[in-house]
């Protein structure tokens, strides 16, 4: 047992290396990186680490998102989230927190694909190289790029492997299932889309496990456990969401074109600024492909069951499948989907699997006549490929973010209209280098501030949702446009203040949005919602005195949201007791032996 951990020791060493070799590059450089995702996701943990350091705790967010009484962090991974902020508030400086997070999302999909492949019982070497091919692929360096969420979402998803073969082995034990429940429930804590799309993937090892198993009604029991216990470390996620759609009708997120948001990673081609993760992926396709037409009556079911999943997940998010068609029939997936690249993100991790598995269970019928040593080295070798065009894609992206000339648009992968850049000392931001020196600096609120991103997600609108209104416009004419018009304050508990002053009494728009469950304080008086005149995007138009004007907002969730979110903390602190307790039962047990 003792070689055990020291073997595991060595495996979480190794992938930390590998982990940080591919952001070397942005590290050493010390240039920031900014992606199209990038200001999204910096808002939600800066509320997060300005709530941790004032212990000043809301539904709104109070700090963030142009100060404007929106409701994200608490809708949207809100347990990560605070991970996160708590780690910008010890670093200091959004570079240092930067190196950090992308160093961590890395090491976690590594070691979720090392575990994921050890279940599979492949030797230390190919289930290392394997970990490294993952941490660098097309499914997780999204957050390198673009800090992309779902890219922590996806880290997680190898640790499914192992419920995947005990299903399809029949192993339905109350442990192995309640272990299935957490890791379902940590995925849809960092994206509920991409707990939705992995799920699936679960189905074909259940049926063919309820089949085979003797003990059916037991089975379905411990499965429903595992249920209860994924909904239960969930709520904190989907009550106050509930909520907010029983309140309010909330702008849906981005409607794009189902067939812009494909990969063809069936095609083996990768040009010389991208890693080489798509080509390797497509070598992976064309194997598995290859094998299971070949040995489908030599390959066991778990192979089989495992390659015929991977294959459609890669294939979902080619343009092979007509999305021209299904957007057209099914427009909501341009909101809710939007990218079907993500079967291929979501999907991955299986695929590498299955054609190692593959190659195992050849190479035990003497099918395949290479040697163990052969199969880690060619594992190994694609390992070292994806980990060093990524560093080497890396450096090309710093010298971009690094080039005077590139654009704070170009910079973020968006267009102009949806970036509105300030100043910053003084100077008037326009490069995607002026923003380098607000990375250094211990005043965090700096990089938010001096660039508003046109991101209205989970913002109430009027009425039902129409594609004949311009909600992104209304945004900008609502809330960007006559924020620095206002006085913005934090107090305490959990209050957001808006400060002006006018000339005469008259009516004016107030940039921040109303929640149906949202209160409104004027200059000292409740507002009633029934009296708020909002426009598009529910920001009220109020009729402000001569003089100075307070406006109030606070939220007040419902007690049953609130009993929901407690118990699924509580319920999270008793996982994370429960896996220390046996990590020091395994350690003491250690010690025993050795004593022996």
């Amino acid at each position: 047992m003792r070689a055990s951990w020291r073997r595991t020791g060595r495996a979480w060493g190794i992938i930390l290396v590998i982990a940080i070799l591919a952001v070397l590059p942005i590290a050493l450089n010390q240039v920031g990186i900014l992606g199209v995702d990038s200001y999204f996701q910096y808002n939600r943990i800066y509320e997060a680490e300005m709530q941790l350091r004032h212990a000043n705790f809301s539904f709104l967010n109070l700090y963030s998102f142009q100060q404007a009484g929106r409701i994200v962090n608490q809708v949207y991974s809100p347990l990560l989230t605070v991970i996160f902020g708590a780690i910008l508030l010890v670093a200091g400086t959004w570079f240092k927190f930067q190196v950090i997070s992308m160093v961590l999302v890395n090491f976690i999909a590594g070691i979720s694909m090392y575990y994921g492949a050890k279940r599979l019982k492949f030797s230390f070497g190919i289930c290392v190289a394997l970990a490294g091919i993952y941490l660098s692929s097309f499914s997780i360096y999204g957050f390198v790029y673009s800090t992309s969420w779902r890219a922590l979402a996806v880290a997680f998803v190898p640790l499914l492997i192992g419920s995947m073969v005990d299903f399809y082995r029949g192993n339905w034990s109350t442990r192995e299932m309640l272990t299935l429940g957490i890791i379902i429930a940590i995925i849809a804590q960092a994206q509920i889309i991409s707990a939705a799309l992995v799920l699936p993937a679960l189905v074909p090892f259940f049926v063919i496990g309820l089949i085979k198993t003797q003990e059916k009604w037991r089975a379905l029991a411990r499965l429903g456990l595992a249920i209860l216990l994924a909904l239960l470390l969930s709520l904190n996620v989907v009550l106050p969401y509930l909520e907010l759609l029983q309140g309010s009708h909330l702008l849906p997120p981005t409607n794009l074109p189902l067939i812009n948001g494909v990969t063809n990673a069936i095609v083996p081609y990768s040009d010389h600024s991208s890693p080489l993760s798509i080509a390797i992926i497509s070598l992976f396709f064309y194997m598995a492909l290859a094998t299971l037409v070949l040995f489908w009556r030599k390959l066991s079911g778990v192979a089989r069951t495992l390659t015929i999943v991977s294959l459609i997940y890669l294939i979902l998010g080619t343009n092979v499948i007509p999305w021209t068609v299904i957007g057209t029939q099914w427009p909501a997936l341009e909101s809710y989907l939007q990218l079907p690249r993500r079967f291929i993100i979501a999907g991955l991790s299986f695929l590498l699997a299955s054609d190692v598995l593959i190659v195992h269970e050849l190479h035990a019928q003497q099918l395949f006549h290479w040697t163990q040593s052969g199969i880690a080295l060619t594992v190994t070798m694609l390992a070292i490929a994806g980990v060093s065009s990524l560093a080497v894609t890396s450096a090309t992206l710093v010298a971009r973010q690094s080039d005077p000339n590139t654009s704070i648009a170009a910079g973020l992968a968006t267009n102009d209209n949806n970036v509105y850049a300030h100043r910053y000392r003084g100077k008037q931001i326009k490069k995607i280098t002026d923003l380098q020196p607000v990375f250094h600096v211990r005043d965090k609120s700096a990089l938010v501030r001096v660039v508003d991103r046109r991101t209205p997600d989970y913002v109430p609108i009027k009425g039902a949702y129409s594609t004949k209104n311009d909600y992104y416009s209304a945004y900008v004419r609502y809330v960007i446009a006559p924020k620095s018009n206002f006085k913005h304050q934090v107090l305490p508990g959990g209050v957001l203040q808006l400060t002006w002053r006018q000339k005469k009494a008259h009516q004016i728009n107030v940039p921040v949005v109303v929640y149906g469950n949202t209160q409104v304080n004027l200059n000292n008086k409740a507002l009633a919602h029934s009296g708020l005149k909002t426009s598009l995007i529910s920001t009220p138009t109020v009729q402000g005195q001569k003089g100075i004007n307070r406006i109030k907002l606070s939220y007040q969730p419902k007690m049953l949201t609130l009993i929901g979110i407690w118990w699924s903390v509580l319920a999270w602190g008793v996982v994370v007791i429960a896996l220390i307790w046996r990590g020091w039962l395994k350690h003491r047990e250690i010690k025993q032996s050795e004593v022996d």
